[in-house]
């Protein structure tokens, strides 16, 4: 048995289309068993939701990107975490849709929506470049969605 770590090859992924982005997501967990996929859903400045995401394949290769949410590519990620490529469903629609964080706490309600899908839960807290964070990651058979949030006194956290 070899139990040597091998790192991962980062590439980070800019200025791509989501449809693009979509297709190779496609194309890689099509040929490669060991796809995953690690998201940490966000909010921009503009209200849009997204994933940031880590697309890992080949054993040695992770693929950072920004990938902008509508409903169908929502979708499609979950189809991905429970049933890897034989859970893809097709995406017609690749524009965002600025109107999903309207009215509501978007976080949140996302993770209470994946809660039910998922296998495990895990709350820790880490500190990254001298800030600390509190996060709660879901895990699913084909990989993991952290939500973080920022504590600014670590003395106050409070499960999530």
């Amino acid at each position: 048995m070899n139990n040597q770590f091998i790192p991962y090859q980062r590439l980070e992924l800019k200025d791509m289309s989501t449809e693009k982005i979509i297709s190779i997501i496609r194309v890689a967990a099509k040929n490669y068993d060991d796809t995953s996929i690690i998201l940490t859903p966000r909010i921009d400045q503009n209200g849009q939701a997204y994933y940031w995401t880590g697309f890992r394949y080949g054993g040695c290769t992770e693929l950072d990107f920004k990938l902008p949410l509508n409903k169908e590519i929502e979708a499609f990620i979950l189809c991905l975490l429970l049933k890897g490529r034989d859970g893809m469903i097709d995406v017609g629609n690749f524009t965002p849709d600025p109107t999903m964080t309207h009215g509501i706490n978007w976080l949140q309600s996302h993770m209470y929506r994946h809660l039910e899908y998922c296998q495990g839960l895990k709350d820790f807290i880490r500190t990254s470049n001298g800030r600390t964070f509190q996060n709660r990651k879901l895990t699913f058979p084909y990989g993991s969605i952290v939500y973080s949030q920022e504590i600014k006194d670590v003395f106050s956290t409070q499960p999530q």
